[in-house]
């Protein structure tokens, strides 16, 4: 089986259930895509540096993690500010820039940015066990409950599984850098393919296990442990409130 992701410690949002967790990446995503200014945007990607540092993820670990999507987004940025000529222009030589372009650009880098790093978060900070508990107390059926835990399981397996298999390259001398095309063409050759294999493997190996215990004879699922809610769920909710009125009121009132 995949071994469950190590979380940093149990401080901050790991000492909430899955549903608050849950609840909080919804309210988060909610306002990035409902809320037309750019701060409102911004305020959310600071609220979850915010509650990375809350829940033991240092700003600059949990940024690292979040590099190359740091790098997609500057090119979104730059992508949605050069494509909109409408505004007053802020600059024309060699090329023309405009106040509704650099918003525009903003307001859409806030957005992927926000909404991936809520989802790391989310992934960091929750017990996928207990989402899927969640989630099939709510009503979905525990056959997708348990697709949930395994994709959950699969993303620490994966960046496990390339660590070890690069370490292993560098005391073999070999250098997967990606500078170049012929660069990339090494690094797929001597690391996807066998994190690829090695993935299959464990599915393969997942797939009789499953097998072997009758996994979906029954329609109806028991669980060992029950879930309550907690006093740090509280607090998410009002959380959660907050999110949303400021929402409401951006696109009431044009704030943000």
């Amino acid at each position: 089986m995949i071994e469950r992701p190590t979380r940093v410690a149990e401080s901050g949002l790991h000492r909430a259930s899955a549903g608050a967790n849950l609840l909080w990446l919804l309210a988060v995503v909610g306002v990035v895509l409902g809320s037309n200014g750019v701060a409102l945007k911004a305020a959310c990607f600071v609220l979850v540096t915010m509650l990375a540092a809350f829940s033991g993820i240092g700003p600059a670990q949990f940024l690292r993690r979040m590099r190359f999507v740091l790098v997609f987004t500057l090119v979104l940025f730059i992508a949605q500010a050069l494509s909109v000529q409408t505004g007053a222009a802020l600059l024309r030589n060699p090329i023309r820039l405009t106040d509704q372009g650099v918003l525009a650009g903003a307001a859409m880098a806030f957005r992927f940015l926000t909404v991936i790093s809520a989802s790391l978060l989310f992934v960091l900070v929750t017990d996928p066990d207990q989402l899927a508990q969640t989630l099939i107390r709510w009503g979905i059926p525990y056959r997708f409950g348990y697709v949930l835990i395994l994709a959950l399981r699969f993303v620490p397996f994966f960046e496990a599984e390339v660590r070890t298999i690069r370490e292993a390259q560098r005391m073999r001398g070999i250098q997967t850098r990606v500078r170049t095309p012929r660069d990339i063409a090494r690094a797929v050759r001597y690391t996807f393919v066998p994190v690829l294999v090695s993935a299959l493997s464990r599915v393969d190996g997942i797939a009789i296990s499953m097998k072997g215990r009758c996994f979906g004879l029954h329609s109806r699922r028991t669980f060992s442990r029950p879930l309550g809610w907690r006093t740090l769920d509280w607090f998410v909710l009002i959380l959660c409130v907050l999110l949303v009125l400021s929402t409401v009121a951006s696109r009431l009132w044009e704030w943000f």
